[in-house]
């Protein structure tokens, strides 16, 4: 990546950083720089948070804002190129560098991290245990590269090209010359199918070990939970910046205050997040994110029909016990009224089964044709919003002038779909489409169009679900995604990001239960 930036940008994000790291005597010691300071250099300092933000300053990059992967923004090289940035700073001699963390799924090991402590006590070989955690770490690792990388190739897929890197700064330590060093390696997925147990770090701690898959070296420290990655710090330099230490530090603070003025105004409006969960960790069923798992919306007047038509095609194909099972099932999902969630529940059992039977069947298009009658789209979801009526109460003109406002007395929206419609700009990828608030209380937030396209993306990219595999708090877990963010933009534009909130300490503009807490 680092050959591909403009010039320009580089020398910025040169200059800022440089300068920062000009003033680091001013965070010293005296000890450290008393007397020969040609021997008693200070370390550069590179602050990790100005860091991130001087590069997405300096390259005009967007901040990536999903928690325990290092991916800390994303740079657009070209309409063709894209990159994902683990932006990193640790001094050029040090060792391995934590870049995962899985503290969920952990509890989920705690046996087999029983049995190797076990197991080594007594001698015995704890390799094939090594291998099942590996496995286990890489999967979860790279569904969360996969899923970040979804969100920033956005809808156009097949025409971009995403790379992921690590950019690090590397300074030198104490009481050498002050120098920056730039380094550059591949974050790439765990070849899962290349991977070798290196063994445990020490005797003592059976349960931290290494692996590596070819290309990267790694280390899992079971205490915390932590995926370290093996960087090779002088193997990796790209560029070399030398730091020039400014004689009195001191001066620059005190004539800071003569430097302020006006802020830039601001392009952002407003904020908005919430949790997709529940207060329970519980994702809707069968609508939201979920909607293609909710019940048939083949027209009532219309299922009787449907069901004769499909007995009638398969009528040489199935046996007469097979067919009337293949109606009473299908009378039973279509026809009958289940209204509450258990009633619910046991739909989808009895729909499965039906699903399991043709499938199991051969029967050509059997599998298909039922499909289409008890299940909605695969792809179809909407955006939920949470506490849509109160939201939309507070702020009606959030998605357009009085685009949040009902008919009085009632839940429905007042105005028509055309008044309620906006661009909707996915902040990582660019991309933008049109969408509107829809559905009772204004609840929903859809694409005017690409319907198939967005639910697509969103499930099988962002989410990394199977075809009818339904979202659930865990996946959620492994992801490191539990929220959304929206922006209003003073051009009328709403951007939206998919990102991680603590719900033990929610953002300012949190909504929904997370912001009652």
């Amino acid at each position: 990546m680092w050959d591909k930036l403009k010039e320009e940008d580089k020398t910025k994000y040169k200059t800022l950083i440089t300068n920062f790291a000009s003033l680091s005597e001013a965070f010293s010691q005296k000890a450290e720089v008393e007397d020969d300071k040609a021997m008693n250099y200070v370390a550069p300092i590179v602050n990790s948070k100005f860091q991130e933000t001087v590069f997405q300053k300096a390259f005009h990059a967007v901040g990536e804002d999903i928690a325990n992967t290092s991916y800390d923004a994303s740079v657009v090289v070209d309409d063709k190129h894209k990159y994902l940035v683990g932006i990193k700073s640790f001094g050029i001699n040090s060792g391995d560098q934590k870049v995962a963390q899985f503290k969920k799924n952990s509890q989920e090991w705690n046996e087999i991290l029983s049995e190797i402590k076990f197991y080594d006590s007594i001698g015995e070989d704890n390799t094939e245990r090594y291998e099942f955690l590996a496995r286990e770490i890489s999967e979860l690792r790279n569904q969360r590269i996969e899923s970040s990388k979804a969100q920033i190739k956005g809808f156009n897929s097949d025409s971009v090209s995403v790379e992921s890197v690590y950019h690090v700064l590397m300074p030198t330590p104490k009481g050498k010359v002050p120098q920056i060093f730039v380094g550059e390696t591949s974050y790439l997925p765990i070849d899962i199918d290349n991977l070798e147990i290196l063994g445990a770090t020490s005797e003592k701690t059976p349960t931290n070990f290494r692996f590596t898959d070819g290309r990267h070296t790694y280390k899992y420290t079971a205490a915390d939970s932590q995926l370290h990655m093996t960087f090779n710090n002088k193997d990796i330099v790209v560029d070399t910046w030398d730091v020039t230490y400014i004689e009195d530090p001191f001066t620059i603070f005190e004539q800071l205050h003569l430097l302020t003025g006006a802020k830039e105004e601001s392009e952002v409006l407003e904020t908005v997040s919430w949790v997709i969960t529940d207060k329970h960790g519980k994702v809707e069923e069968s609508s939201g994110f979920n909607a293609f798992d909710g019940g048939s919306k083949l027209a009532k007047k219309d299922r009787i029909q449907r069901i004769a038509r499909l007995i009638e095609k398969y009528q040489n194909s199935l046996e007469s016990e097979e067919r009337a099972f293949v109606s009473h099932c299908l009378e039973e999902i279509l026809l009958k009224k289940w209204s509450t969630k258990d009633e619910k529940v046991q739909m989808k059992l009895r729909r499965a089964e039906l699903l399991s039977f043709a499938k199991e069947s051969g029967i050509v298009g059997l599998e298909k044709d039922i499909e289409k009658l008890v299940y909605r789209p695969v792809s179809e979801v909407y955006i939920p919003l949470p506490d849509s009526k109160n939201f939309h109460d507070e702020h009606p003109h959030f998605f357009g002038v009085n685009a949040g406002t009902f008919e009085k007395g009632t839940k429905k929206l007042a105005l028509p779909k055309e008044n309620r419609t906006f661009d909707l700009k996915f902040l990582s990828s660019g991309d933008v489409i049109k969408a509107y608030i829809n559905q009772e209380s204004g609840k929903a937030i859809q694409s005017t169009e690409k319907q198939e396209i967005l639910g697509e993306w969103i499930l099988r990219g962002v989410f990394q679900l199977k075809e009818r595999e339904v979202l659930t708090g865990e996946k959620l877990e492994e992801l490191q995604i539990n929220g959304i963010r929206l922006t209003k933009f003073k051009n009328g534009q709403i951007g939206i990001e998919f990102i991680w909130i603590d719900t033990d300490n929610p953002p300012q503009d949190a909504i929904g239960w997370v912001a009652k807490k």
